[in-house]
This record gives structure tokens, sequence and C-alpha cells, in this order.
């Protein structure tokens, strides 16, 4: 009678297991590429949206535009590491829309401009040289020739790119470690009059330059008078060339005259419907209503131009048409764009023709 050996039956069972491993790992794998992907875009938008927006969309990452790629090609990426998920936003911040529809979101966190084409199903990054990096890209504002701005917190300079995404040079850099800005942050172009407005948050300021980068004039300086400031962050500019200044310390929006004229702020401290607390973004629509992004309140109110609320949307979470400390937002032909934070992604949001103005019935948790 043959009795096994039972080193070798040992040996027999660690070499399966081996074998059963080996494909285990592929297999999974290969369950992961094919199952399906489930985030907070894909989910039910909520049914609090206020009558005047429809829910849209989000971009998360380069999968969001870029062609879905096959089974087999999806498999591939994932064993050697090259998912397109992985592009994908950590920190967005300030957005802008250019002429051609792409979505650029400032990440201070991947230290980026992500570049969003879903027209030409593309994505791409703008970045600096390595010799003269951006650090904490901020905010994002184009001109009427499609060159792009990006404001840099940490390294006190705003860095242009040309339309395809080139490095153009830098602007407020007075040599490698001094800079006409403390720490610029927000950023709006006003192309009709040839005018950039930058928010210097620590010298409490609003830097007015020509398109050449000189500076024209400076507003501002720390208080709570009107035409004061304590730690502005985001700007918008109309039309009209009037433009309002996020004062976030002093928990209100500024109105200033295209010649930086003061005309008027309102805004209080709270977490009520209507106040303000860690605001951020600001931007205007073609009916000249107000979009403030309120931060920590996890929504966006909206305000005609005296100040009062005319609506808002968006509550604390996760799902469609929820926030988790949004930052800043951008309006392009109707459609809304605001930089969801915490939860890394950009909503879409496209305004109705205005169907009420009562906050109470407008919106709400």
């Amino acid at each position: 009678m043959n009795v096994p050996n039972p080193i070798r039956v040992r040996f027999a069972a660690s070499r399966k297991r081996l074998i059963w491993a080996g494909l285990a790992v592929p297999l999974a794998l290969l369950l992961l590429a094919a199952w399906p992907h489930t985030e907070a875009e894909s989910r039910v938008p909520s049914p609090l949206l206020p009558p005047q927006l429809e829910w849209v969309g989000t971009l998360h990452s380069a999968a969001d535009v870029a062609p879905k790629a096959g089974f087999l090609k999806r498999f591939i990426k994932k064993v050697v590491g090259l998912d397109d998920r992985k592009k994908a936003m950590l920190m967005p911040q300030g957005v802008a829309v250019d002429a051609q529809g792409r979505v650029l979101v400032a990440d201070p966190r991947e230290r980026v401009v992500h570049v969003f084409d879903a027209a030409r199903k593309k994505y791409s990054t703008l970045h600096a040289p390595d010799r003269d990096p951006m650090l904490a890209p901020i905010a994002v504002a184009l001109d009427s020739a499609g060159k792009i701005y990006v404001t840099d917190a940490l390294r006190a300079r705003i860095f242009v790119f040309r339309p395809d995404g080139k490095f153009s040079g830098t602007i407020g850099g007075i040599s490698k470690n001094e800079s006409i800005f403390k720490r610029c942050t927000g950023l709006a172009i006003d192309a009709q009059r040839g005018r950039m407005y930058v928010v210097d948050t620590v010298a409490m300021q609003v830097v007015i330059l020509g398109m050449d980068g000189k500076v024209v004039s400076r507003i501002g300086k720390p208080g709570a008078n009107g035409g004061e400031f304590n730690y502005p962050t985001y700007i918008t500019v109309g039309t009209d060339g009037s433009f309002w200044v996020m004062d976030s310390l002093n928990f209100r929006v500024q109105h200033f005259s295209a010649e930086g004229k003061f005309l008027d702020a309102f805004g209080r401290l709270g977490d009520d419907l209507g106040a303000f607390d860690k605001s951020k973004g600001v931007a205007l629509d073609s009916e000249g209503r107000l979009f403030v992004v309120e931060g920590r309140n996890d929504r966006v109110q909206v305000y005609d131009s005296s100040g009062r609320l005319l609506f808002y949307f968006g509550h604390t979470g996760n799902a469609a048409g929820e926030f988790f400390l949004p930052t800043g937002i951008a309006i392009k032909h109707d459609t809304v764009y605001v930089s969801d934070g915490y939860n890394r992604r950009v909503q879409i949001f496209h305004l109705r023709p205005d169907t009420a103005t009562d906050a109470g019935a407008a919106g709400g948790r």
C-alpha cells in the first residue's frame, strides 16, 4: 500500500493555492473593471432643487469626458496603474468656462488646473514649468483672446497660459521671492474695458491691473466700513463694469462701480437662510442675479442687485444637487458650475426661466 508523502501533499496543496491566487488577482481586476461605476453623480438628483434649476451632471475625473475605453483597454489600464479615474480632482476651487465650452478648474491640492473638454472628449491639465511651478492655484479667468489666467496664493502671482495650454509667463512677480501681491486669490477679467481685478486677501485689497499687468489702482484697506475689507476672497464683474467682492470675514458682499467707488454691501454672520459663514465664490448670471457660494452651510444663495434673497439650492451631502464645502462658481450661457470641494467634483446645473422668487419656497433642506 502506497502511503502519500505528507511533505509532497503539503507542497501540492500550496502549489494549488498559489495557482488560484495567481488567477484570483487578474480575475478580481476584470470584475472591478467591468463592475458599474457608482459615484454620487450617478444617483438621482435631489428633489429639493428649486424650480429655477435643473441638475445636469458632474465632472470629477478624465473618465467623465474621455471616450469610454473597451473592456480589454480598461483592464490593461487598471493592471498597469493608468486608470483615468486617477486623473481626478482632489480639491476643486475656482472654475471658469471658455468660449469653446471647456471647463477649467483650479486644484491647489493637485497644483494644476484641470481642463475638461466634453465636446472633443479630451482631458488635460495646465502646468507651469518645474523652474517656476504653481503651488496653490485658486482662481481661473479668461480674456477675450482665450488666454487663461490663474492666481496662485502661495506664489503670490498670476500664471498665464495660451489657449492651447502652453505656459506663457507670470504677472505680479518682482523677483523669484517678491511680488506686487501678498496673497492673490480671487480673479475676474473685464475684457470689454481691459481690466483685471485681483483680490489680495492678506493685503485686504482689490488690485486693478491693465491687461499688460501694470497696476491701475488699489482699492480697500483693513476694516469694516464700506470699501474696507476683512480677508476678502472671490470677485466677479458685471457687464456694466461694476464688481462684487466677497468680504469673507466681514460676512458680506460689497459692490463697487467700474471706477472702484463703493456702492453698497449686504450680508451678516449666521447659519440661517440668507446669512454668510465661510462664503466663497460669487458669480452673476445674464439677468444680473448674484450667486454666492455659502461654503459652511453647503448651499448657493441667489440675490438680486439690492441684496434681496431670491432663492437658494443645495444642502449637505454627496448626492446629486448636494454639497460638501463648495467653493468656486461660474455661469456661462445659463449654465451654473459649482466646485463641490470635499466631494471632489464640479456640479453642473441649467438655469430655467425664473418661476419663483420666494426664498422659502425655492429650495431647502
